[in-house]
């Protein structure tokens, strides 16, 4: 592992330590140095004296875990000032699938467990990989991600070590990232109001822009940690401007999907009325719509092409609620014959190795729309399932099922308006 000389005399401790389940107790300290020196004791005294000297302290997931334990004991000893944290840094580094080997949710994939001493190797590890990232970023983009992160606990020494500083007034922010983005995100958004109020957010939903990988998803703890990350992609992405602008006018048209996923050129019409098209154009501007057609008259397309769009510009998921496995298997067949792979369903006709494929796909990004019974709601899999993903929409095929005097009505029909009100609860 080669570094920039410039940095290669900054010491580091890097460190992780064992708790009880309060974190009231400490139960084992391993640490390793930029000398090669290791340490793996129970000893508080022992360690402050291992890391005595060092500039920088770093670990993974250490902000809201291990600086917050050492802090009640030695606060002076173990700011955030100085603190690299690995696990916030990966997101940025790491956007594009296929992921970083070492990272997996907020937790680093170690061979032994409970083992701290191994874990902060791991965490060296891949901090070593993470400056190797940084250093094949464009300096656009670096300068981007200093000036949102300069000074926040966990990036802000990370760009210390590196001895990198690009500063940058906001107006002059502001015109760099519409040069490096401007053809990728909405040009009329107000960029200075996400600079003040979500730099770090902000910098999460760029660097899964920056990937340019349709497939690639934001981290489960960073959605649970960072709720906004999602708002501030689909604000980015998915959600047409009123005047109009360069990305908006391409990535919102909906005729190009329409011939290239159905080989249509243009929507049916009743009467004259182009009602299948304008169902299409407010799903895209994220209305709520009800759509009534008769048998056969294409309106499975009102929301495929807006669920299509939505997977493309912002990898989002929609949530189709049919109340058939026949009708969700002929969905996603016919699909497929067309050439279209994003669709996948979860129902009791799925044998377990089937299952756990649709599942798997949904959760890593491959599949935009999931199919799936009203009772499905209640599955404790598919709630999970559902907070791992941005959700574009609900849509309600056979919206007739609804009717409560009608002999198709099934009661977890009910059930659906309290289950997005939970879910979007639990996704802050």
């Amino acid at each position: 592992m080669l570094l920039n000389p410039a940095t290669q005399m900054k010491s580091i401790a890097f460190f992780d330590i064992e708790t009880n389940a309060q974190a009231a107790a400490i139960l084992d300290i391993g640490a390793i140095r930029t000398d090669e020196a290791k340490f793996h004791k129970n000893s508080m005294q022992e360690f402050v004296e291992f890391i005595k000297g060092t500039q920088f302290l770093c670990g993974h997931n250490i902000l809201q875990h291990d600086l917050k334990v050492l802090q009640k004991r030695e606060a002076i000893l173990f700011s955030a000032a100085n603190a690299i944290d690995t696990l916030v840094l990966s997101p940025l580094l790491f956007p594009k699938k296929p992921y970083h080997r070492l990272v997996k949710d907020e937790k680093l994939q170690t061979d032994e467990a409970n083992n701290p001493l191994n874990d902060a190797i791991k965490a060296r590890e891949l901090f070593l990989d993470e400056v190797n990232a940084f250093n094949q970023l464009n300096i656009e983009f670096k300068t981007i991600l200093f000036n949102l992160l300069q000074n926040t606990p966990g990036f802000a020494a990370f760009f210390e070590y590196l001895q990198f500083n690009q500063k940058r007034n906001e107006s002059e922010l502001i015109q760099l990232i519409k040069a490096e983005f401007g053809n990728r995100v909405c040009d009329n958004i107000d960029f200075g109001l996400l600079i003040q109020r979500n730099p770090v957010s902000f910098a999460y939903a760029l660097a899964l822009i920056n990937s340019n990988d349709r497939f690639s998803i934001i981290p489960p703890w960073v959605l649970k940690n960072y709720p906004d990350v999602e708002q501030i992609y689909f604000l980015l992405r998915n959600t047409p401007c009123i005047t109009g602008c360069s990305y908006c006018n391409k990535a919102f048209d909906p005729f190009p999907f329409l011939k290239q996923y159905f080989n249509f050129s243009g929507f049916r019409k009743y009467n004259n009325e182009p009602l299948q098209e304008n169902a299409v154009k407010a799903a895209i501007n994220n209305k709520s719509l009800l759509c009534i057609f008769p048998t056969g008259g294409g309106k499975s397309i009102t929301f495929q092409i807006p669920a299509l769009m939505a997977t493309q510009n912002a990898n989002a998921l929609t949530v189709v609620i049919s109340p058939l496995q026949s009708l969700m298997k002929d969905q996603v067949d016919n699909l497929e014959k067309k050439g279209i792979t994003e669709a996948v369903t979860i129902n009791g006709l799925l044998d377990p190795v089937e299952r756990s494929q649709a599942i798997e796909r949904i959760q890593n990004g491959n599949a935009g729309l999931l199919y799936i019974s009203p009772e499905s709601l209640r599955s404790i899999t598919i709630e999970r399932l559902l907070l791992k993903r941005k959700i574009a929409r609900f849509v309600i095929d056979e919206a007739h099922c609804f009717s409560s005097w009608g002999q198709d009505f099934r009661v977890d029909y009910l059930y659906i308006g309290d289950f997005i009100r939970e879910l979007q609860q639990k996704k802050n």
